[in-house]
């Protein structure tokens, strides 16, 4: 749990936005997959690639510059 409050947290200890904004449309992204794969509601595909590239790429660019060496 440390390692996750620390993938979204910048430098000086505060919560980065773009980070939690990440987080955040990786869970919706997990939900409507459930959601589509339950057969209780229909995603478009192209807006589902759109949400979870931008969500990937919020918290991806986040932890790699955080725990990439220098």
């Amino acid at each position: 749990m440390k390692k996750l409050a620390q993938i979204f947290q910048e430098e000086s200890g505060k919560f980065s936005s773009k980070r939690v904004w990440g987080g955040v449309v990786l869970t919706i992204c997990g939900i409507a997959f459930i959601l589509d794969g339950l057969h209780f509601y229909t995603i478009n595909e192209h807006l589902f690639d759109s949400f979870l590239l931008a969500g990937t790429t919020m918290v991806g660019l986040g932890a790699l510059t955080k725990f990439a060496k220098k």
